[in-house]
């Protein structure tokens, strides 16, 4: 009896240690440069975020002419239409540079880069689930048409003919990143693939550049290219989406 009340009484004190202990800071980066781009505000690229200039590195990140909007993006790694907040965040433009102490897994510098945004921008934001229209991916079956992709180094896309791209190493999750600025709409990887790929889209045949065209006409147009370019295949239905709602930031970041 004396050893099981010594027992409880040890746990008791261990967890009133833990919990009498301050809580561990976020992690930071070493140094970084916040400015207002010179560069102004430029429109963004037809694909989200996923084409602004923003280069992660081992040991840090490279963020130019960028929105605010896409910062938020990378940092809580979500995509476009899952931040919600004032339209100047997609507008205004910065340029950020962050270096951390040495090479540090890139979850990490995300981590860095959400408490870059509250010391510098001072943003606040809370999460709201919101059932939404949303884009599931699944490997059609037909089969896979991307090729697994044998070179090493970050994903680059290139233009490919009249209108096209080409990508190298590129992650399925990457791709739906992508697909949810034209779509408008959350996209869901459910597909279980994890390697990167390298892969062609030729939009040539499907999509005339000179005609106008709305959400409803360019969606069955990446539904049919997924499928039959990439072996996609892209479902619509209503999911639970969870929202970063922002409730503050500001335009004039606290610099160097």
């Amino acid at each position: 009896m004396l050893r099981a009340i010594g027992s409880v009484s040890l746990f008791l004190f261990n967890v009133g240690l833990a919990f009498g202990q301050p809580a561990a800071a976020p992690p930071a980066f070493e140094v970084a440069s916040v400015k207002v781009s010179l560069a102004g505000t430029m429109g963004r690229g037809g694909m989200g975020h996923g084409f602004d200039n923003i280069t992660p590195s081992p040991a840090g990140v490279s963020m130019i002419n960028v929105p605010l909007k896409s910062v938020i993006q990378w940092a809580y790694h979500v995509q476009s239409v899952q931040v919600s907040g004032p339209g100047w965040l997609d507008v205004d433009r910065y340029d950020v540079v962050a270096k951390a102490a040495g090479a540090v897994p890139e979850d990490q510098l995300r981590q860095m880069m959400q408490k870059l945004l509250a010391d510098r921008f001072k943003l606040t934001f809370h999460r709201e689930s919101k059932e939404m229209r949303a884009f599931v991916v699944s490997v059609a079956k037909t089969g896979l048409k991307m090729t697994e992709s044998t070179s090493e180094g970050d994903m680059d896309i290139q233009p490919s003919g009249r209108v096209g791209a080409s990508f190298q190493r590129a992650t399925v999750q990457k791709l739906a990143e992508l697909l949810s600025g034209p779509l408008q709409a959350p996209v869901v990887d459910q597909t279980g693939l994890t390697g990167r790929y390298d892969f062609k889209i030729d939009l040539a045949n499907v999509l005339d550049p000179t005609t106008p065209m709305g959400i409803n006409d360019v969606i069955p147009i990446f539904v049919q290219v997924a499928q039959q370019q990439l072996g996609i295949k892209i479902d619509e239905k209503k999911v639970a989406v969870e929202m970063l709602m922002v409730d503050h930031a500001e335009k004039l970041p606290v610099e160097n």
